[in-house]
């Protein structure tokens, strides 16, 4: 294989991509974090999409819709790129509930060189670092690209729409061979509560919570 090929070719994920970010080449998508939320219940924000040219009231109802759909146990997608995704992006921490957050450029632009930070002000106020076993960030740039900087953006927009609608191409099926994730530590998910996988260590014939 010729080295010029071999740089055209994104790296090869070692680790989970709740540890590390990867590309996954079926759904042509860099992904990091809580991949499992790509087969939960997966709801957006309708008009956080298009023109970001939304009044206060405006707001303030896109962040109720988001809230609602957060309390019927959707996992929500949103974007950062306008202050409507942004409000929508807050809402699940305030409930402590999991997101999916498009971004428009790569992982280390948006969450710091060690990947670590919440991507933007509003949403450091409420949890300071970014949890990759909670959430889960997507792009359709490699880590290390730069952001297109606009606020209004159709092709991040489509994105947001298709995850939750589940008919983004490589992602569509729950037999995706990018599911299941095996866990670690002897651990086994058993409920599904809050679209989070509830996590129990066997032991013995007997399970702790």
């Amino acid at each position: 294989m010729s080295n010029s090929h071999s740089q055209n070719q994104p790296p090869r994920r070692s680790l989970p991509y709740d540890a590390e970010p990867g590309y996954y080449e079926a759904g042509k998508l860099w992904l990091y974090g809580n991949v499992r939320l790509l087969h939960g219940n997966k709801a957006y924000v309708a008009g956080v999409c298009g023109l970001p040219s939304h009044t206060k009231a405006e707001l303030d109802g896109l962040e109720r819709e988001a809230e609602e759909a957060v309390l019927r146990g959707k996992i929500i997608v949103t974007g950062i790129h306008s202050p409507a995704c942004q409000r929508v992006a807050v809402v699940p921490l305030r409930w402590g509930a999991p997101r999916i957050v498009v971004f428009s450029g790569g992982f280390f632009y948006h969450l710091g060189k060690d990947l670590s930070q919440e991507p933007f002000r509003a949403a450091r106020l409420w949890r300071f670092q970014w949890d990759p076993k909670t959430d889960l960030a997507i792009s359709l740039r490699a880590p290390e690209k730069l952001p297109t900087f606009a606020r209004h953006n159709p092709t991040v927009d489509r994105l947001i729409q298709a995850l939750a609608k589940g008919e983004h191409p490589g992602l569509r099926s729950p037999a995706d061979p990018l599911m299941p994730i095996p866990l670690r530590n002897g651990c086994q998910p058993i409920a599904l509560r809050q679209c989070r996988a509830i996590l129990i260590r066997a032991a013995g014939n007997r399970c702790k919570v």
